[in-house]
């Protein structure tokens, strides 16, 4: 039994565990020799989705908020409020496509949070009702000649109804 401690840099030397390659070196190897082999296509590159940049007029969403509630009517409560669907979290689409619901007030629950958290009908009735009421406020705004000047018009899809 030894009873001093052995010198620096000598005794017992450490093994290290054998080296095995990495997933990810596993895949580019595998991958190189595929490409190789010739029995690996390179897919053609996605097409470039284009970005659709929504059009913000201040001045439109307060011409919809002079408009009544759309769900209960009330008059002077309204908001501009913006359709649910067909836009990412924390954003918001095309101003144009707005229409009044009414705000929270002392005693009453406003429609406006209510339809935002899918209390007032179910998400397929909010796809059906959402394009309709915009429309509705568009030709209200429109008939009343109030369409600000520097707002683009909207362009309505074309619908196959017949005449």
């Amino acid at each position: 039994m030894r009873r001093t401690p052995m010198p620096r840099g000598k005794g017992f030397k450490r093994r290290l565990p054998p080296s095995r390659p990495s997933n990810v070196a596993l895949g580019a190897r595998t991958l190189a020799v595929a490409i190789r082999r010739g029995t690996y296509a390179v897919p053609p590159p996605a097409a470039p989705v284009p970005k659709v940049v929504p059009v913000e007029s201040e001045k439109y969403r307060r011409l919809v908020a002079l408009l009544p509630c759309k769900v209960c009517g009330i008059d002077g409560y309204s908001q501009a409020a913006h359709p649910n669907t067909d836009k990412g979290a924390g954003t918001k689409t095309d101003d144009r496509l707005c229409f009044p619901l009414c705000c929270d007030r002392p005693g009453v629950r406003g429609c406006h949070l209510q339809f935002d958290q899918h209390a007032l009908m179910t998400k397929a009735a909010r796809r059906l009702i959402e394009p309709a009421w915009g429309a509705d406020t568009r030709r209200q705004i429109e008939t009343m000649g109030l369409w600000p000047a520097n707002l683009p018009r909207w362009a309505e899809p074309e619908t196959g109804d017949l005449p």
